[in-house]
């Protein structure tokens, strides 16, 4: 295992979602209307989700011998949102943080407890996924198969 390698995409992965954090907390606060109650805690319920992944991934950098990154990857404010908007929005960064995980797998493979910590990561980011397309209804691309 290269482990400067490992660190920096940990590291990459950390500052993801610490904006995942930002980006479901600003979501919950801006959500409006008659359905607001459930959304905001399915918001907050992702953004907790994303800190738990925050919270292993700094816990891992430091057990590796690295330094846990305090930057965020940098968030859009697009202003007014619609829900759906929001939702689409954090469905597509979901989606990428789930290509970034499953790409950084071939760097983990030979560390059997760092491969099943990604891939459980993977497991609940594919969940992130599925809850949001729900949100969105049958149009939603993943869903018309």
């Amino acid at each position: 295992m290269d482990k400067k390698k490992v660190l920096e995409a940990l590291n990459l992965n950390l500052e993801h979602e610490m904006s995942a954090i930002v980006r479901y907390l600003h979501h919950s606060f801006i959500v409006t209307g008659p359905t607001r109650g459930p959304l905001v805690s399915m918001f907050r319920t992702q953004a907790n989700d994303s800190m738990q992944h925050a919270i292993k991934l700094g816990e891992k950098i430091v057990a590796l011998g690295g330094h846990p990154s305090v930057k965020i990857q940098e968030i859009y404010e697009p202003g007014d949102q619609t829900l759906e908007e929001m939702i689409r929005e954090d469905l597509e960064m979901e989606k990428s943080h789930l290509q970034m995980y499953e790409q950084q797998l071939a760097l983990v493979q030979d560390n059997t407890a760092l491969k099943l910590m990604i891939e459980q990561i993977i497991v609940e980011e594919t969940d992130h996924v599925e809850t949001l397309e729900l949100y969105l209804g049958p149009n939603t691309p993943a869903l018309r198969r």
